[in-house]
Formats: structure tokens, C-alpha cells, sequence
């Protein structure tokens, strides 16, 4: 029988060799790898329990297969691995007006069903001891390293004290308007009793009492709505749409401003308004009002810029005298914008023009 040359069976031992070096090479590799991996998972499961919310994941169909132990302080009942996501309807929870939330509701379930790439909900979650608390649910998609969708993970925040806090604010802000409405009408009842006995005319207490409510209704719009900022447009809409009756045209971006400019800017547009259906442009039928306002970046920061111009009305003529109006749409409010007022009295009609900058906190949106 044939045999193989010595130098043969050398070559091919030293072959065999390099090939077992090269095999147990790869499985020390896979062996780290899978090292790795499993302190990845680790500190992974130690994050989960470390953070202070809720967490649970659900696989592509559907399935939770995750929940850590935060979920269980939270809802008092053991994580429910619903099978897919028509089953998470065993999850009980009531939306706002007291219907329960449906299955298809849960962000698990618009994530993996409808494809979103982030759901949100606050949900009136029923705990495992028949108590119910506020939570905000977070949904998002988990991709693989090709992009797929492989399931999806929702992070459960126990908003309880946002709740009662925010209920507890609305009735403390309520209070307070009706203590100011209350107060203004003190007011209106002392300036009227006293122009009453000091033989003013009736136009005067009457536009007293006007201004009075302009201001109240500010005031009123802007404690009802955001207390700390509130938009131009919003404000100038407020105000003017009542008067104006469709002849004083709005055009802006969305800019906000604090209330207190706010509460500013309403009084500068009622003093306007009002002096645009005496004298000028909404003194006839065919006159109009474009109030347009523009927020621009400049080296020292975001200016925005108010521009009131009235046409088809009669000429505007400068006033031999200054009154309450003028002080309003004037220095008053340049005092509180820190911004510079231009007016013009042209053949053309009225035209108001105020320039001011933005405080850094300002922003458009």
C-alpha cells in the first residue's frame, strides 16, 4: 500500500495545526465576544432598575417580553407579557372624560401597528390594588443595525403630582381673576362716582370706563391662557377683531412676548383702534388698518418690529396736544420694550411704527 513521504505528512500535520490554531483562535473570539455581550446585558438590566421610571419592551408582534420593577411599584401588579397588540386592553386605564383606553390606543401598539416613530398618551392607569394614579406613557421603535423595526420599548412616568400640582395652579390663577375682575370693577365704581360728582362729561367717563375694560379683558385672556408669555398675534387678535369688525388686517409670525409687554402691547392696540374709529382710516367705510409685525436676527440679538398703517381714511393731522392715547402708544410702552416709537401723519392716513428688541428668553415659533 502506498504511503505518504515524510515531508508529506509534515506539511499536512502543520496544516491541521495552523487550521486548530485558527478554530480555537475564533472560538476565543466568540467567547470574548460573547463576554461582552453578556456585561453589556448586565449593565443594561442594571440601568433598568436603576432609573426612575417604568420600562417595558414588546418584540415585533407585539409580545412584551421586558418589564422592570419599577413598572410593578408603579401599577401594584405583576408585568403583564400581553401576547400581542389587540391584548394590551388588560392594561386598565381611563382617558381624561373616563372611557377606557383601547388597545390600539397604548403607544406599544401605534408604534408597532401604525408604524409611528413616537407615541405619546397620559393615561388614568387603575393599579393592581384598585387605586388609580396619572401616567404618561412614551413609545419608540427599537431598530436593528439594518434599519428594521424589531419591536419597541415605552417608558411609563408616574405624573400624579404634575397633575394635582397643575390642578391646584388652575385654581390658585381662577381665584386670582376673579379677584382682579373684581378689583376693576371697584375701580370703574369709584372713578365713575367721582367724575359723576365732579360734573365730567359723559364722553369722558365713558371712555374711562372703556379703557378699563380693555384692560381688564387683557388681563383676563392672558392669566386664563400662559401667565408668563403669550403671542403677539394672539393678543393683537383679541383686541382688535371686536373693534376692527373685519377692517383691521393681522399678518405676523407666531412671536412670543412676556405677559407683561403683552398686557402693553393690548392697551397700545385698543388706544390705536379706537383712535382709528374717531379720526382715522375705520372713520369711514372704506378705510382700512394693517397692523403687520416681523421678527429679524441682528449682530446684538432678535429685533421685532410692529408697523400700524391706515389707508383710504381722511389725512392724519398732528395733534396740537398730547393726551392719555398718545402716552400709551408712546412712552409707556417704549418704557416697557425698551424699544423706539416712530409715528407719521401723512396725507395718506395714520401710520405707527415701534421697533424693540427681544429679550433672550424671547423666542419664535
Amino acid at each position: 500500500m502506498p504511503t505518504k513521504s515524510t515531508d508529506t505528512m509534515a506539511t499536512e500535520i502543520l496544516r491541521l495545526q495552523e487550521e486548530l490554531a485558527a478554530k480555537n483562535a475564533e472560538t476565543d473570539a466568540r467567547r470574548v465576544k460573547a463576554r461582552k455581550t453578556s456585561h453589556r446585558m448586565s449593565f443594561l438590566e442594571a440601568m433598568m432598575e436603576t432609573v426612575p421610571v417604568g420600562v417595558v419592551m414588546a418584540d415585533a408582534e407585539g409580545r412584551i417580553i421586558y418589564g422592570n420593577s419599577h413598572v410593578e411599584k408603579m401599577v401594584r401588579h405583576p408585568v403583564l407579557h400581553s401576547e400581542d397588540a389587540d391584548s394590551y386592553g388588560e392594561w386598565v386605564s381611563y382617558h381624561e372624560d373616563g372611557s377606557r383606553v383601547a388597545s390600539h390606543e397604548y403607544p406599544l401598539a401605534r408604534v408597532l401597528r401604525d408604524n409611528e416613530t413616537h407615541s405619546k398618551i397620559d393615561v388614568n392607569y387603575q393599579r393592581g390594588d384598585g387605586t388609580r394614579f396619572w401616567m404618561r406613557i412614551i413609545g419608540e421603535p427599537v431598530m436593528n443595525a439594518d434599519g428594521k423595526r424589531i419591536g419597541a420599548t415605552v417608558a411609563l412616568i408616574d405624573i400624579d403630582e404634575e397633575r394635582s400640582l397643575r390642578e391646584a395652579q388652575n385654581i390658585l390663577i381662577a381665584e386670582l381673576n376673579h379677584r382682579v375682575k373684581n378689583a376693576f370693577s371697584v375701580v370703574k365704581s369709584i372713578v365713575s362716582q367721582s367724575l359723576r360728582k365732579m360734573s365730567i362729561q359723559r364722553g369722558v367717563r365713558e371712555t374711562i370706563d372703556q379703557r378699563l375694560n380693555a384692560y381688564a379683558t387683557a388681563h383676563s385672556k392672558l392669566v386664563g391662557t400662559s401667565w408668563d408669555r403669550t403671542m403677539v398675534g394672539a393678543v393683537a387678535a383679541d383686541v382688535l377683531e371686536p373693534i376692527g369688525n373685519g377692517r383691521i388686517i393681522l399678518s405676523g409670525p407666531e412671536v412670543e412676548v412676556p405677559s407683561r409687554q403683552a398686557l402693553s402691547f393690548s392697551m397700545a392696540f385698543y388706544e390705536l383702534a379706537t383712535n382709528a374709529m374717531k379720526y382715522g382710516a375705520l372713520s369711514v367705510p372704506e378705510g382700512r388698518v394693517h397692523l403687520t409685525w416681523e421678527q429679524t436676527s441682528t449682530a446684538d440679538g432678535l429685533t421685532l418690529a410692529l408697523d400700524w398703517v391706515e389707508t383710504g381714511g381722511p389725512a392724519a393731522e398732528k395733534p396740537s396736544e398730547t393726551g392719555f392715547g398718545s402716552f400709551i402708544t408712546g412712552r409707556a410702552l417704549e418704557a416697557e420694550t425698551g424699544g423706539k416709537i416712530r409715528t407719521v401723519f401723512g396725507p395718506g392716513g395714520y401710520e405707527w411704527h415701534l421697533e424693540m428688541p427681544q429679550q433672550k428668553e424671547g423666542r419664535a415659533k
